[in-house]
């Protein structure tokens, strides 16, 4: 015999035998025991109305049929009509009401055919007391209670009540209301007829002492930054934050939940050109901590460079002003960024576009006032070798000034757009206008006198007055707040030679109700900022 074609032979046999030994195992694989069932994901936690989701745990079947009775199947999170599917597994099944149901599950396999059947519950939930205000509720507020339960279909007229505040009342109405008194720790209870049966609730409610925005401010004779509530009708003491601060914190700004601080520095006024920048900004969080160095002038800068008076934008954009080059720009979230060139107002130098929208021949090295950032603009005040109130975009494009106030040396100014107001500190006599803080309309006009503040530090000499850096207003308390630094307190050259109990922060009610009186005393602040946000 051909030994060849014997081997040929043995060669395609053994591998014939190899692919059907293969085949084989491979079916029995595939189409091994059926097993069959399914499961309800997280079943002891399905609550009426209730989308509950069945998982189908068969394998090696060929095709199913699940039956629903008293259920709805879902397509994606739409409710159909159908009880029945023939699909693997439902999307989910609808229940509105409690009870307990059953679902069923034929599977086909092999010509054979079973039904796996399974039994389960749709509770019936607690109800939920619900409350107005949801949270911040002070003693004395009112209250309004709710419930959220499943309503039974019919049922409705025999729905009743019983609440108990856990501060003396009680009540059967549906939507009662309270109050809380003294502050603390109350429990509220609910037993609720659904038509059915009684069903309790209680809810745990903490009622405050009182609420209220903040101001903070920061004081040159302790160098830190203190925080007093603008309680309406409890008074504390302000809170010292222990934040080290360094000489000439002329800002300070509140943004969601950071405290954002520029510190300008030893010179504040003018000084020898290669004399040494050394101001910084930086951010804390309310409570003093997670403090770092947004940005900080550099060996390369100069002290004209130092960061002066600042706002900080809803998007938490921190711009501010330096001694006169200009304003700068740079978002809170940077850490120990390189300090940035201004982005706007090389301001008006001879000859310039900007000098002749002004109205002058030249406005460069006019000392800067104060930045705000006010409803989409920036607004730009000028004093000492300038003046006027200017209005710019974001990006630093010029928009027009406030003409009636073109005169006036303006150190610091605030915007009150609900009241239609710009309050305005005058540091250097002109324009026919004595030192101190102002009041007029929106577009210059009305000029008031408010506080002709005497005695104030001269600090800076006649022409570079450091005098009120910053003003905030609390439009719902209907006050203006302002640092005052008494001259007996605070010297010429910026040294403190008092106590500080003739300095402290001033504060007028906008109405026009009172004078100008003490808030805080025993302070000597230079910015100061508000948080708007009641906490």
């Amino acid at each position: 015999m051909n030994y060849k074609i014997l081997l040929t032979i043995l060669t395609t046999s053994l591998l014939a035998s190899m692919f059907l030994i293969s085949c084989e195992k491979e079916e029995e694989e595939v189409w091994g025991e059926t097993i069959i069932g399914f499961s309800i994901e997280d079943e002891h936690l399905v609550y009426a109305p209730a989308e509950v989701q069945f998982i189908n745990n068969t394998k090696n079947a060929e095709s199913y049929l699940w039956t629903f009775p008293q259920g709805r199947i879902m397509e994606g999170d739409r409710v159909t009509q159908d009880s029945v599917t023939s699909g693997i597994q439902p999307d989910g099944v609808f229940y509105a009401l409690p009870g307990d149901y059953t679902a069923q599950l034929w599977v086909y396999y092999d010509g054979n055919e079973e039904l796996y059947e399974k039994t389960f519950e749709v509770k019936k939930p607690n109800p939920e007391i619900t409350v107005y205000p949801e949270g911040g509720i002070v003693y004395d507020d009112t209250v309004t209670f709710g419930a959220n339960f499943l309503q039974l279909p019919g049922m409705e007229e025999q729905v009743t009540y019983n609440w108990d505040f856990g501060n003396g009342e009680t009540s059967t109405e549906p939507n009662p209301q309270t109050s809380f008194n003294p502050p603390g720790i109350y429990t509220v209870s609910l037993e609720l007829f659904d038509g059915e049966e009684t069903l309790h609730a209680t809810r745990d409610l903490v009622i405050q002492a009182e609420i209220a925005k903040a101001i903070y401010y920061a004081d040159a004779k302790n160098n830190t930054i203190y925080r007093k509530m603008l309680y309406s009708d409890t008074e504390l003491e302000h809170e010292n934050l222990f934040i080290d601060l360094d000489k000439h914190p002329l800002s300070v700004n509140i943004w969601e939940e950071r405290i954002v601080v520029n510190i300008a520095g030893e010179n504040i006024r003018y000084a020898d050109e290669d004399t040494p920048a050394d101001g910084y900004i930086f951010t804390t969080n309310l409570d003093g901590g997670d403090r770092y160095t947004i940005t900080s002038t550099g060996p390369e800068h100069d002290y004209r460079d130092d960061p002066f008076v600042g706002d900080v934008a809803p998007d938490g954009t921190v711009y501010w002003l330096d001694r006169f080059n200009g304003g700068r720009k740079m978002h809170i979230s940077e850490q120990d960024a390189e300090y940035p060139e201004p982005f706007v107002f090389d301001f008006a130098s001879e000859g310039s576009e900007l000098a002749e929208a002004i109205g002058v021949v030249s406005a460069y090295g006019w000392t800067d006032g104060a930045i705000r950032y006010v409803d989409g603009e920036l607004w730009y005040s000028k004093h000492g070798t300038g003046r006027g109130l200017y209005r710019f975009t974001p990006e630093g494009d010029y928009i027009d000034k406030i003409e009636p106030l073109f005169d006036y040396k303006i150190r610091t100014f605030e915007v009150d757009l609900e009241n239609g107001k710009i309050f305005f500190a005058i540091n250097i006599d002109s324009g026919g206008k004595s030192k101190g803080l102002y009041r007029c309309n929106l577009d210059g006009t009305n000029i008031e006198l408010i506080d002709d503040l005497p005695d104030f530090s001269d600090q800076g000499g006649e022409s570079e007055r450091a005098y009120v850096t910053e003003l905030v207003i609390d439009s719902d308390g209907g006050y203006i707040y302002y640092p005052f630094r008494h001259e007996e307190d605070w010297n010429i050259d910026g040294e403190m030679v008092g106590d500080g109990n003739l300095s402290g922060i001033k504060r007028w009610k906008m109405d026009g109700s009172g004078e100008p009186e003490f808030y805080v005393t025993g302070v000597i602040p230079f910015g100061i900022g508000i948080d708007h946000v009641k906490r």
